[in-house]
């Protein structure tokens, strides 16, 4: 086999890595550098670092036509993965590769279709996910199953910390995928069950509604980081809430006062954080920023504005 491996993000790096330790990655393809946050200059994608660390050719295109197609054939490549490329592939591209076109999804297929599984998992409190390598269909995330790997979510997971897990756990999942191709005993089986899907993450998706459950509070939050990060309002200046108690199952195990508005400010507690009521039980936070401000955990943040306990959120 000769790879082209297709990725962007950061999750995608430990893939690469092992993936060219163990076949011929014959060059890499990510997006175009982006101007960053702060200042003029272009930050490269993580796989564009990566690629250069293993002195692996990089190809970069903002659209997959002719140009690219050409650059690519030149490289005589055979299979393709893709992971967190961030693009759909035409049938023209994926024609380039006769022997395989993979792309790994983190999620158990069909369910978390779409560009963000790691939030979705969070998001929709469930109690697994996992990962899926899939051959690539034109449909998005419809193609048949060549491996997949289920873990439990213990309900304390940002997805930050998720996509850590799973990157790790993927890169060794795709190298025993290969090792099926390799030898000849690869099985294909078709995605049962009924399929669901996710959304692009914006910042929109991060405001928060207090008039929501504790329990889809817990989780937007833990979803939200560590962007665009889950965010209300305190005496009309933008409060990012970036961490909560316990898992969720514990979230809104204490009950709200039903005579207190939701988004009310109402205790604090050592071994808990900051105590906010919700539609369904008390939500407990414990680390939040104002916008151009420092992180901080809740009694640092108490500290600093004394008139938060009693404050209506929002």
């Amino acid at each position: 086999m000769r790879i082209l491996f297709a990725g962007t993000a950061e999750i995608a790096v430990p893939s690469l890595q092992a993936l060219s330790q163990h076949y011929e990655i014959a060059a890499v393809l990510t997006s175009t550098d982006k101007r960053g946050a702060r200042g003029n200059a272009l930050v490269s994608p993580p796989i564009k670092v990566a690629a250069e660390e293993l002195g692996l050719p990089v190809l970069q295109f903002d659209h997959l036509g002719r140009e690219a197609r050409e650059t690519v054939s030149k490289y005589t490549c055979d299979t393709l993965v893709c992971f967190a490329y961030g693009r759909l592939f035409g049938p023209k591209f994926l024609s380039l590769f006769p022997f395989e076109q993979l792309n790994i999804h983190p999620s158990l297929l069909p369910l978390l279709r779409g560009p963000s599984p790691i939030q979705g998992a969070i998001l929709s409190q469930a109690s697994e996910s996992g990962i899926s390598i899939q051959r690539i269909a034109s449909a998005m995330d419809s193609g048949d199953l060549l491996l997949a790997e289920q873990f439990p979510l213990n309900g304390d997971e940002t997805t930050g910390s998720l996509s850590l897990f799973v990157a790790e756990r993927a890169a060794d999942l795709a190298v025993r995928a290969l090792r099926r191709l390799e030898d000849g005993t690869a099985v294909f089986s078709p995605q049962s069950g009924e399929a669901t899907y996710t959304k692009l993450i914006t910042p929109e998706m991060a405001e928060l509604d207090f008039s929501n459950p504790a329990k889809a509070l817990h989780a937007q939050i833990r979803a939200m980081m560590p962007w665009p990060k889950a965010r209300t309002t305190y005496h009309g200046q933008t409060l990012l809430i970036t961490g909560v108690h316990g898992t969720l199952d514990e979230a809104g195990e204490d009950p709200s006062d039903v005579h207190v508005p939701v988004g009310t400010v109402v205790a604090k507690q050592k071994k808990k954080g900051i105590a906010i009521t919700t539609s369904e039980g008390l939500l407990w936070v414990t680390r939040l920023q104002l916008e151009k401000r420092k992180e901080m955990d809740w009694q640092s943040f108490l500290n600093g504005n004394q008139n938060f306990l009693g404050s209506k959120l929002r």
